[in-house]
C-alpha cells in the first residue's frame, strides 16, 4: 500500500494490490496526509477482518472510502446497514426506475430496436406487481431476496391460483429483464437466480365456422361489421387496424379497392416484427363491405379507416356482446386471425404462402395451422412424391418436351 497524489487534486490517494483481491485505487478524501495514513489503516483493518464485500463495493466505486472511515471508527453498526443498502438496494424504488427507463422515449429494446410499446411496459409492471406480492418484505425486499428458492415458491403459488405455464414464464421474463436492466444499465452485479421456464401448451387455437362467423356479423352492430369482416378476410391483427393509443394503424391510403389489395404498413411501432409489414389481397366478399364503409366515413389517404369511435378498447367490448348475442362461447377477438388461417389451409394454400399473409416471422409460427390440411389432398400429395421418387415425372417431362418439337417440326 501506499500514498500518493494526483493532478489537480488536493486530496490524497491510495493503492492497494494483494492477492485475490481487486486493485483499490481510492481517494482518501483528505489532503492532510496523517489521516490520510489512518483512513489508509481502515483498510489494513477491513482485509484483515475478511471484510471482502466492503472492499468490492469500495473498488466498484460504490461505497467512498472515507465514509467507510468514519462508520467503521465511530458506528459500525451504521457502516453495516450502508453496506447492506448499497450491496442489495431496496427492490420497490429500484422497480420504479427500471419501468420509468422503460417508458424514455429515447431507450430502445434491444430486440425490435425500437422504444417500449406501452403495453409492454403495462405488462412487466403488472408482473412485477404479482412478484412483490408474494415476497415477504414485498416493496421492502431487497435483491438478495430474489433468490432461487423464491422463484420456487413463486411457481408453487401461482399454480396454486390455478395459471398456466405461459402466464408464469411471462412473469418469470420481466424478472429476467429487470436483472438485464441491472447489469447492463445500472452496472449492479446483482446474483441472478437461475430458473427455468414451465411448459407451455401447443397455444390457444379457436376458430370459426362459416355458421358462427355469419351469426357473428348479423349480431354484431352494422357499422362494425365492415370492420370485423377484415380482420377475418385478411388475417390482420387487431393492432394493425386500430393502435392501442388511439391513434390510426390503418389508413386509406394503405386500401386500394380498385386493386383489391391493402397495405400493412411498417411505419408504426406496432407492427410486431419487420416481416409484419406485408400486402394483403382483398377477397370479393369484403370488398363491398369496405366500399359501403368509405362512403360512410369519408376521408383523405391520411385518415383513418376506422375513427372513432373505432377504438382498439371498444373492438373488444363490441366483439364481446356480439359473441353473446351470437351464442358463441370462448372466443376472443383474435380468434379472427385463427379463423382466417385454418380456412386459408383448408383451401389447400400453401403454408410459405399463409406465413407471408399473416406476417409470420418464421414458418414454425405458421406450422401450428399445418394439422388443419384437408386430408382430401393426402391422395393427391401421396401420387405426386411417388411420381417423383419413381421417374415418371421425368418421363412425363420428356413427353412433352418432344411433343413440342414433333408440332415445331412437322415431318
Amino acid at each position: 500500500m501506499s500514498l500518493y497524489r494526483r493532478n489537480n487534486s488536493p486530496n490524497w490517494y491510495t493503492l492497494c494490490r494483494w492477492k485475490g483481491y481487486p486493485t483499490l485505487s481510492l481517494s482518501t478524501g483528505t489532503p492532510n496526509k496523517a489521516r490520510a495514513v489512518a483512513v489508509e489503516r481502515t483498510l489494513f483493518a477491513l482485509k484483515g477482518n475478511g471484510r471482502r464485500d466492503i472492499l468490492d463495493l469500495l473498488a466498484t466505486h460504490r461505497l467512498r472510502l472515507i465514509d467507510v472511515h468514519e462508520a467503521y471508527l465511530r458506528d459500525p453498526a451504521a457502516l453495516e446497514q450502508r453496506v447492506q443498502a448499497v450491496a442489495s438496494p431496496t427492490l420497490g424504488p429500484l422497480v420504479d426506475d427500471w419501468l420509468a427507463w422503460l417508458r424514455s422515449p429515447g431507450v430502445l429494446s434491444p430486440k425490435t430496436r425500437r422504444p417500449y410499446a406501452a403495453s409492454t411496459v403495462e405488462r412487466y409492471a403488472a408482473s412485477w406487481g404479482r412478484l412483490l406480492a408474494v415476497l415477504p418484505r414485498g416493496r421492502d425486499g431487497t435483491l438478495s431476496d430474489l433468490t432461487r428458492g423464491f422463484v420456487a415458491d413463486y411457481r408453487v403459488f401461482r399454480k396454486g391460483e390455478g395459471c398456466e405455464g405461459a402466464t408464469i414464464n411471462r412473469d418469470l421474463c420481466a424478472l429476467s429483464a429487470f436483472f438485464t436492466w441491472l447489469e447492463e444499465e445500472r452496472g449492479e452485479h446483482a446474483a441472478r437466480p437461475h430458473f427455468r421456464h414451465e411448459e407451455e401448451s401447443a397455444g390457444r387455437e379457436r376458430w370459426l365456422s362459416a355458421d358462427e362467423l355469419r351469426g357473428l356479423l348479423e349480431a354484431v352492430p352494422a357499422p362494425w361489421r365492415p370492420f370485423f369482416a377484415l380482420m377475418v378476410y385478411t388475417g390482420l391483427r387487431l393492432g394493425e387496424v386500430v393502435g392501442k393509443d388511439g391513434s390510426p394503424a390503418l389508413r386509406w391510403g394503405d386500401v386500394r379497392l380498385s386493386e383489391r389489395r391493402l397495405t400493412v404498413q411498417g411505419r408504426t411501432r406496432r407492427l410486431k416484427t419487420g416481416s409484419s409489414a406485408r400486402d394483403v389481397p382483398i377477397p370479393d366478399q369484403l370488398a363491398p363491405l369496405l366500399g359501403a364503409h368509405r362512403v360512410a366515413y369519408p376521408g383523405g389517404p391520411a385518415d383513418p379507416v376506422f375513427p372513432h369511435p373505432f377504438t382498439y378498447g371498444q373492438a373488444q367490448k363490441v366483439f364481446n356482446r356480439g359473441c353473446e348475442g351470437a351464442e358463441l362461447h370462448d372466443v376472443r377477438v383474435h380468434d379472427l386471425r385463427h379463423t382466417f388461417a385454418v380456412h386459408a389451409i383448408q383451401s389447400g394454400l400453401p403454408l410459405p404462402r399463409l406465413q407471408k399473409l399473416l406476417g409470420h416471422s418464421t414458418p414454425a409460427m405458421t406450422m401450428r395451422y399445418a394439422r388443419h390440411a384437408p386430408k382430401a389432398y393426402f391422395s393427391e400429395d401421396a401420387a405426386r412424391i411417388g411420381a417423383s421418387l419413381s421417374g415418371a415425372v421425368d418421363r412425363e417431362a420428356e413427353a412433352v418436351r418432344r411433343a413440342v418439337i414433333q408440332r415445331a417440326n412437322p415431318a
